[in-house]
């Protein structure tokens, strides 16, 4: 029976033990079942449910934490063949060259670019007829990534990770069926995006659209022979504090998405493509933490088309919607003569809100909570409209205004530690001694007063405080030394508003700024090592949160003496609680995480869809308006984005109060796909004949429009409005005028549509009609178009176009057009 290959990815362990603990939970659960019964979406789940879980030490006993319970498939080296040019029989040596020819020619392997392996090619030391696949690695030189054996139909991936090959240290194991990979003519895919700055000029939002993923992968040494065509990337990011973190991710995500895509050579399941955006997502972050940009941030939404699947995937404030076309054709409805008639919308909108285990925005929401409890996180941030994370507590000066009561709460609700929820200041806390916790907490008791219904907040911070007290007393009674040196470190990040500059963290560590990852170390070693290794058995919470601090300063005095930009203190509050970068709501204490809600949506034959990417600035647009913009411009997603963009410009415009200065970004992504029906074979060979019989018999004829059978015309006529804007500075010999002073690109893309609407209003279907849109057409270039085109004739057109005239998407628009379109 084939071999069926599934990667899982477990969470990350710290020892070997928990980590096989994990894989024999996961192979429990994969197995319980017979394989006719067996579920994959039960593996998702348990292994969401294992990233919740910590072994304890009674748990990680037995056979499951052996290296035995690992089970792996033989594994082989791979060697230079010895080739046997003795025969004892001329019959022996017919034999053997007819058997090799056999294999050859009924066993071959499945997929484009295999090779039949050279003697010396090293191949896994088994007997047989070796086929390889080749591609290239990050160094241009091409390296077996399948062998093939023809005599016994396997196929064997190599095991090892190291980036460069070496043969001899290979470990090459048996491995699933390679994916014949399929190329669906039958799919239509458009798409544009709109990108408006902010009032100041600022552009936090970049869309990156890459409709030939399989050729970019080609192009950067990372093919994709086993995935299924058409493959295409659509990323939208929308930037956090500037536009540095929007920028580094949009141009890098496609470099670390790609090797892992081309790392596939079987069909991957559903949640395989989600995990390999999902380890993309993180390599990303990771480099971005430690990237000049790791204090700016980013939401993004990303889809990935691999053939008639979709895979959605949101983090942060962006958000993705799905529209669907009515299941039939709205009924026209006849207005004023004259009038165009006008159609029902039944378009329906609904945001992605992720159906994989672990991935759906429930489980996000529960594991954001989660992770802000672990981290000592704000009790008053729940993800709601103005509400903010900050890396540091709450200061004196945003809290002056309140009674003291609130001050209290306030002050224990937003704390970054212990110290702080009680209210104490960094000379207090250094200067107290063992009973110091509990008289703080119940002086804050005295303050918040008698208890009332309806104040869960107030609830909360009693609690917060009652176990701060509980926790500074404990540690206090163990080393009060110790005590003070972590109330120095707290006290430091608090004083320098969550980001500590290289020179504070310098003098904390008593090294100079820039004096290496080694230096800076030795300091942390030799300064705090013992005294957080005290307190680490009584409050190992409060000792971890220290160590992080501990990290983060070492990480800066040890780096060179670099600009990094820093934002300001009065904007590094965050409201959204999942986003790359944020360094300092990451580290020391994770504030923000990096959840994924994802959805796997296919395109089934005769049906479409429509995707929308949106921003955060884009938030106030409803389902309604989307749907009436769908519908208005089907087939025109660049319309359908540029309409979005401009109607949440206007709502930002209208709601924005004049005492909040805060600038918002608009972003809006638009994708359209459609696959053609599946047509009867008897139909479809027969229309095959016809068409090699015309192919066979060139005709002279002019074929104009686009034909019955799927056709394209040899020549149109082709009339187009070309708008310029100000920042085009590029000399254009075919420009009519230059573009009028101060006009943006955003305005030029708001006056086509406007054109636009007046063209789709007028009424259509008839010839008489067609020929009414025309004039109109060519009544509105001449007004408008800053092309010459606009001068040529009454039809104001480019004149007779033919293939392989034009530019190649200019071409690709235009002959896909009907008459009169």
């Amino acid at each position: 029976q084939p071999l069926k290959e599934v990667r899982v990815l477990g969470p990350r362990r710290s020892s070997e033990a928990e980590a096989r603990k994990d894989g024999c939970e996961l192979k429990r659960v994969a197995f319980r079942c017979p394989e006719k019964n067996f579920n994959l979406q039960e593996v998702w789940r348990k292994c969401y449910q294992l990233e919740n879980k910590q072994w304890s030490v009674q748990e990680l006993t037995g056979e499951d934490v052996l290296e035995t319970s690992e089970n792996r498939l033989p594994e082989f080296q791979a060697a230079q063949r010895t080739k046997k040019d003795n025969f004892e029989t001329t019959a022996e040596w017919f034999q053997a060259n007819n058997k090799r020819r056999e294999y050859a020619e009924n066993f071959a392997p499945i997929g484009p670019s295999w090779a039949l392996a050279q003697l010396q090619t090293p191949v896994p030391k088994l007997p047989g007829v070796w086929y390889m696949h080749e591609r290239q690695n990050q160094e241009g030189k091409h390296v077996p990534m399948l062998f093939f054996n023809a005599e016994s139909g396997k196929y064997y991936r190599n095991r090892s990770t190291d980036v460069a090959y070496v043969p001899a240290k290979s470990r090459w194991l048996q491995t699933g069926l390679p994916h014949q990979s399929e190329d669906d003519r039958s799919m239509k895919m458009s798409h544009g995006s709109v990108c408006l700055p902010t009032a100041s000029g600022r552009k936090d939002d970049l869309a990156v659209i890459l409709p030939e993923l399989a050729r970019t992968g080609s192009l950067l040494k990372q093919p994709l022979p086993f995935a299924d065509k058409p493959a295409a990337l659509f990323l939208l990011v929308d930037g956090l504090r500037n536009a540095s973190a929007s920028e580094w991710c949009a141009k890098r995500f496609h470099t670390h998405l790609l090797p892992r895509l081309s790392a596939f050579h079987s069909d991957p399941e559903d949640g395989e493509l989600v995990l390999v955006v999902k380890e993309a997502l993180a390599n990303l972050d990771h480099a971005l933490l430690d990237s000049p940009a790791r204090y700016a941030g980013c939401s993004l939404a990303v889809a990935l088309l691999m053939g008639s699947r979709l895979v959605v995937c949101t983090v942060g404030g962006c958000r993705a919607v799905v529209c669907s076309p009515p299941s039939s054709e709205p009924v026209p409805k006849k207005g004023p003569a004259g009038a165009a008639p006008s159609t029902e919308s039944t378009w329906s909108c609904r945001a992605v809100e992720g159906t994989m285990p672990g991935h759906t925005r429930i489980d996000i929401i529960q594991s954001q909570r989660r992770r802000r409890v672990e981290a000592y996180g704000p009790l008053d941030f729940d993800g709601r409209s103005g509400e903010q994370l900050r890396a540091a507590s709450a200061s004196e000066a945003s809290l002056a205004n309140l009674s003291d009561r609130d001050r209290a709460v306030q002050k224990a609700l937003r704390a970054a530690h212990a110290f702080a929820a009680l209210g104490l200041s960094r000379q207090e806390a250094i200067a107290a001694v063992p009973g110091a916790g509990k008289s703080a907490a119940e002086a804050i008791e005295a303050v918040l007063g008698p208890r009332r219904p309806g104040e869960p907040q107030v609830e909360a911070a009693r609690s917060r405080v009652k176990a701060a007290g509980e926790a500074v007393d404990k540690m206090l009674t163990q080393d009060a030394f110790g005590v003070q040196q972590l109330a120095e470190l707290f006290y430091v990040l608090d004083e320098e508003e969550g980001i500590i500059s290289q020179q504070r963290a310098a003098a904390l560590l008593a090294v100079s700024p820039g004096c290496g990852e080694a230096v800076a170390s030795g300091a942390v070693h030799m300064r705090y090592q013992a005294v957080l290794s005290s307190l680490s058995a009584t409050c190992p919470a409060e000792a971890q949160r220290g160590w992080e601090i501990l990290r983060e300063a070492m990480d800066t005095a040890g780096r060179p003496v670099t600009p990094v930009w820093v934002p300001p203190p009065e904007a590094r509050g965050v409201e959204i609680p999942a986003a790359l970068g944020l360094r300092d709501c990451k580290r020391p204490r994770r504030l923000v995480g990096l959840e994924i809600a994802s959805e796997v949506l296919r395109i089934e034959p005769g049906s479409s869809l429509c995707l929308l990417l949106m921003t955060d600035g884009a938030n106030s647009v409803q389902p309604k308006q989307m749907a009436e913009a769908v519908a208005a411009h089907q087939g025109r997603p660049k319309a359908v984005a540029t309409q979005l963009a401009a109607v949440a410009s206007e709502q930002l415009k209208g709601a924005k109060d004049e005492k909040d200065p805060k600038e918002v970004s608009v972003g809006v992504l638009a994708a359209y796909f459609s696959v053609k029906a599946l047509e009867d074979p008897a139909v479809h060979a027969e229309a095959e004949a016809a068409d090699s019989k015309k192919r066979k018999a060139p005709s002279t004829e002019v074929v104009v429009g686009p034909q019955p059978g799927g056709g394209l015309p040899n020549r149109i006529r082709v009339s187009h409005i070309l708008l310029k804007w100000e920042a085009l500075t590029t000399h254009d010999p075919s420009a009519r005028r230059a573009a009028p002073k101060g006009r943006l690109q955003s305005d030029a893309e708001k006056e086509l549509l406007k054109l636009l609407q007046i063209l789709n209003a007028m009424p259509q279907g008839t010839p008489s009609d067609a020929k009414k849109l025309s004039a109109k057409f060519a009544e509105l270039a001449k007004a408008h178009s800053d092309c010459n085109s606009a001068n040529n004739g009454h039809l104001a057109d480019l004149g007779w176009i033919v293939p392989g005239q034009s530019d190649k998407d200019f071409e690709a628009a235009a002959f896909d057009l009907a008459v009169g379109a």
